[in-house]
């Protein structure tokens, strides 16, 4: 898949309608906003790339310094000092700015807006059409992020490599946890 000039490779599929219960509202509400928050998280991880590209070697400390300074921005916060740092693609920008209204929408207002909808049958698949489509939006958002953030990264020798090791460490570091 592309958005503007980018290849942003293929995305996960979104799951279908299957009931249009109360559970199931409930349940695309919790993808949707777990895709919103991967693509906060990409945002994190793009703006730390540009503030590293500035400085020198750090120490480990220093790295989570940073890191830790820039995790709690919002996602707003997050894409307007990307925008300082760096001009994205129109369409990706677009992108993303409907994004960060959706996401806001989706955590603040959902609920409260299809109030009524949940108290029957055609309310709910309506909902969860609209999640469906969120959930869309928010891996696209967070699939352009990651792809534009990694040709920074690779100047740093952090590739796809490198990723999976760290991830598999993790796993790893987790499975010990659960079996102790």
């Amino acid at each position: 898949m592309k958005i503007g000039d980018i290849e942003i490779g293929e995305l996960k599929p979104v799951p279908e309608l299957e009931s249009g219960d109360e559970r199931e509202v409930f349940a695309f509400y919790g993808l949707a906003s777990f895709n919103a928050q991967c693509a906060e998280k990409a945002l994190v991880n793009f703006a730390m790339s540009y503030r590293l590209v500035d400085k020198s070697a750090l120490n480990q400390e220093e790295w989570i310094e940073m890191y830790d300074g820039l995790n709690p921005h919002t996602f707003g916060r997050l894409l307007n000092q990307v925008k300082t740092q760096v001009v994205l693609p129109d369409e990706i920008l677009t992108h993303l700015n409907s994004s960060l209204k959706k996401r806001n929408w989706l955590a603040h207002d959902f609920f409260y807006d299809y109030a009524v909808h949940m108290s029957d049958i055609d309310g709910r698949v309506e909902m969860i059409k609209e999640l469906q489509s969120l959930i869309n939006l928010f891996q696209i958002a967070d699939r352009a992020i990651e792809t534009l953030s990694q040709k920074v990264w690779d100047r740093f020798g952090i590739n796809e490599e490198w990723r999976q090791n760290e991830m598999e460490s993790q796993f790893r570091e987790y499975q010990s946890a659960k079996n102790t």
